[in-house]
């Protein structure tokens, strides 16, 4: 049977509902757990999130949302099921890493591709580890990263691999296609759009993934409409692998969000009309919670402008539907597409 691996515990996929395929709840740049300006009130914390996911269900009817956080980067077990508790919304959990110029600790970038197939595969079968503790959470899918976003983001150079892409980040890579294949579930990425100015990230993501023998059809390429890059999309969708439309309201790295969505919806049709529509998934990548409050002059990300869940109906679908896209091609994007990709097979149960 198909299942959806949530942290509380595996659902049937057809429960999915509407899915965003890439947010996060709760997050922090690295560090950030060691800032007392960051230190959470937990149980406001969850209230807050709640409140948010809850109205979204209520309202506009999502029903699974996929945490993209790595484990550096705030990702909390216990916070992410205590939300799904109070909200009944599935949230799947993720292992994996961020980008190697400002992820992957120290202490895995020690580790060998064997070892860190073995992590991976612990937090999506046993469970994950928080703050030196095991917990019975389980992650339902891996997330891979690449790009030199810091500070001072700027395209990746050419790597010891002979692709855009840091030593150890390849060696993530091959070890999240090994954990995958094995599981059984689905990969989603994190690309810098910056990287597009001297390759195609998409694709030199997917070749390693295809190299290690992972299905293509279980990856997810993300922030590739960010801006649209027609012709890198058509090169990994013909592939076999799935694209990601993101930030639909919040404008990463362009001007304003109304110029990259109306780009965006725009590059949709288009793909839709070339037949591409069974292999895109829709979400927002939004920040729930940053528990940061303040900015300081070289990171003001952390103010975090954000759209409320209802944007997509209110905002993003009608431009859609002005462009002739129909509610089966939505659904196809927001429920078939990501049900589909992020179930894992499981042995059906024994009848009692």
């Amino acid at each position: 049977m198909k299942v959806l691996r949530t942290v509380l515990g595996d659902v049937p996929a057809e429960q999915s509902g509407l899915m965003l395929s890439h947010e996060h709840l709760l997050y922090g740049y690295p560090g950030a757990e060691l800032d007392p300006r960051a230190a959470l009130d937990y149980d406001a914390a969850v209230d807050f999130v709640a409140k948010q996911v809850r109205r979204g269900k209520e309202n506009h009817g999502y029903g699974t949302i996929v945490d993209m956080t790595p484990p550096e980067v705030g990702r909390y077990p216990k916070f992410m099921a205590d939300v799904a508790v109070k909200t009944g919304m599935n949230v799947i959990a993720i292992t994996g890493f961020f980008p190697e110029r400002m992820g992957i600790p120290y202490y895995w970038r020690r580790q060998t591709v064997e070892e860190l197939t073995d992590f991976f595969v612990s937090d999506l079968t046993v469970g994950m580890v928080f703050a030196w503790h095991k917990t019975p959470y389980k992650a339902g899918a891996i997330k891979i990263a690449t790009g030199q976003e810091s500070v001072t983001p700027k395209p990746s150079p050419l790597g010891p691999n002979g692709r855009h892409i840091h030593e150890i980040e390849d060696r993530v890579i091959r070890a999240a296609a090994h954990a995958a294949t094995q599981v059984g579930c689905a990969i989603n990425t994190h690309i810098d759009p910056m990287d597009f100015d001297v390759t195609n990230p998409l694709r030199e993501q997917l070749e390693i993934l295809v190299e290690e023998g992972m299905d293509p059809g279980k990856v997810i390429l993300g922030h590739a409409f960010v801006p649209p890059q027609l012709g890198a999309m058509r090169e990994v969708l013909d592939m076999g692998a799935n694209v990601q439309l993101d930030h639909v309201g919040i404008p990463w790295r362009i001007s304003s969000a109304e110029e990259l969505d109306e780009a965006m919806a725009v590059a949709l049709v288009e793909l839709f009309d070339a037949g591409y529509g069974d292999q895109i998934t829709l979400s927002f990548d939004r920040w729930f919670m940053n528990p940061r409050a303040g900015v300081t002059e070289i990171d003001p990300q952390l103010l975090n402008e954000k759209v409320d869940l209802s944007y997509m109906f209110t905002s993003w679908v009608p431009r859609l539907k002005s462009k002739g896209v129909t509610d089966e091609q939505l659904k196809k994007i927001m429920v078939d597409n990501p049900r589909r990709i992020f179930s894992i097979d499981v042995p059906d149960p024994v009848a009692a």
